[in-house]
């Protein structure tokens, strides 16, 4: 009796998460909510969902209506944290999935999957995993739980979005947030996931490094480059024989691709950054153009780069233009601004704080960033 009484279901619990889940409905604009004392009909954007306390169960039960159910997962499990990390800090709380497919709606499933647990073994999957009393092997795992698990690994389909950007402390916070805020977007009669392609989940090992980015992007239906101030000041010491570097030969296939197809067909949309602030007074982001970093840019083609570019192109049979060898640092990056791109010195608040948490934190960028994005996705796919 004692350790049936530790796993209960706490006092609270079910009405603290429904108000948060209440709140990001209303955050997302989801449908108007459906509330009673133990049931929600909810939906975070497009997805919707039904929540339900089972209080013999010792859980919440959430039945997902959309054929994309990560993003409720995702959001579910940062909600219930806060709850936790608010007002109960001892309790641990994770996610089941059933073992199998149910027969119908409101059927109760036999045997329920730890999906912590499963996804932390993951490597083990070759080797097979007891699922109740059912052994499954990784062919099986991915089938049944394709719908739930992440999207990763390397897309014969393509991407919906390509973010270009170089390692840094606010350029990869960036980068991780649009993607977080992209997860929650979809596309399509079928309301799919949108996909993106994210270097630190997408990127496989013992693979090309340069190939395996070049051929995302061609499959791309555009891309979003972080152009800021750190990312360019690295960019100031190239000359003709510098070694291949990897953001600059990402842009250079950006401006090839577009060349080739037109504006119809493929985007280039880049976020643009200038020094980010620290202290108190100054502007959390500063206006690019006016540091006058791109100006101070190498006028010199970067040949080993333009080399590798056109080694790529050849190889799978794609034109390259005239310009490809033309192509200066100082060009690259003037041509890839001329895009219409989003400034983020006018998107960022200026009462959130400086520096580089405030920076990647900030709602209004993220907001304005993922509504362009998407945007620019369903043009070129003429949804």
């Amino acid at each position: 009796n004692d350790k049936s009484a530790r796993r209960r279901l706490p006092m609270g619990l079910f009405s603290r998460l429904l108000g948060k889940a209440v709140a990001w409905n209303q955050a997302t604009k989801g449908k108007r909510p459906l509330l009673s004392k133990r049931r929600a009909d909810l939906s975070f954007g497009v997805h919707r969902f039904v929540m339900e306390e089972h209080v013999g169960a010792r859980c919440v039960r959430v039945d997902v209506l959309s054929s994309d159910p990560t993003h409720i997962r995702d959001r579910m499990e940062k909600l219930a944290g806060e709850v936790i990390g608010e007002c109960m800090p001892k309790l641990r709380c994770f996610v089941m999935l059933p073992a199998a497919p149910l027969p119908g709606p409101r059927e109760q499933p036999p045997h329920l999957v730890n999906f912590g647990m499963l996804m932390r073994r993951r490597p083990a999957w070759c080797d097979g995993v007891w699922l109740g009393d059912e052994c499954v092997d990784d062919v099986q795992i991915q089938t049944r739980f394709s719908a739930w698990l992440p999207s990763t690994g390397l897309r014969e389909e393509g991407y919906d979005v390509f973010f270009s950007y170089r390692q840094g402390k606010v350029d990869s916070s960036v980068v991780e947030m649009l993607c977080d805020h992209l997860s929650g977007q979809s596309l399509g009669r079928d309301n799919r996931r949108v996909e993106v392609f994210w270097d630190r989940i997408r990127l496989e090992a013992g693979k090309m490094f340069d190939e395996s980015f070049m051929e995302a992007m061609v499959k791309s239906a555009g891309v979003t480059p972080i152009v800021s101030l750190a990312a360019l000041e690295r960019m100031g010491g190239i000359d003709e024989k510098s070694p291949v570097d990897n953001v600059l030969l990402e842009w250079m296939l950006a401006l090839e691709i577009l060349e080739a197809l037109g504006n119809e067909r493929f985007f280039i949309l880049p976020i643009m950054f200038g020094r980010i602030g620290s202290g108190v007074g100054e502007d959390p982001v500063s206006n690019l153009f006016a540091e006058g970093v791109i100006d101070r840019l190498p006028e010199v083609v970067p040949l080993t780069t333009a080399h590798r570019l056109r080694e790529f192109l050849l190889k799978r049979g794609m034109a390259v233009s005239d310009r490809l060898g033309a192509r200066t640092v100082r060009g690259v990056v003037q041509d890839l601004t001329k895009s219409m791109g989003l400034l983020a010195w006018d998107l960022v608040s200026r009462h959130g704080g400086g520096g580089c948490v405030g920076v990647s934190n900030d709602a209004g960028l993220y907001e304005q960033s993922c509504k362009s994005i998407m945007e620019c996705i369903r043009r070129v796919a003429r949804e």
